[in-house]
């Protein structure tokens, strides 16, 4: 028994480390693997972002206009 027990240790010792390292690499490559886009993805990005520029231009200038139709709109609303 302590023979069998004397040969476990080193050879727990040896694998953990190993096995901890896969385990990471594992998981690294998953995450790599779930964050990767397509070519649609990135294009529908792009369009979104693009609108997304648009819709602040427009509120940028709506902004604008009540600053100078209504100057105190700002501290009514906050």
């Amino acid at each position: 028994m302590e023979d069998e027990l004397a040969l476990l240790i080193p050879i727990i010792a040896i694998l953990m480390p190993v096995f901890i390292i896969w385990t990471v690499m594992y998981f690294k490559h998953q995450d790599k693997k779930l964050h990767q886009m397509s070519g649609d993805e990135i294009a529908e990005l792009e369009q979104m972002s693009k609108v997304a520029d648009i819709l602040d231009q427009r509120v940028a200038v709506l902004e604008r206009i009540l600053d100078d139709e209504v100057p105190k709109w700002r501290e009514k609303n906050d």
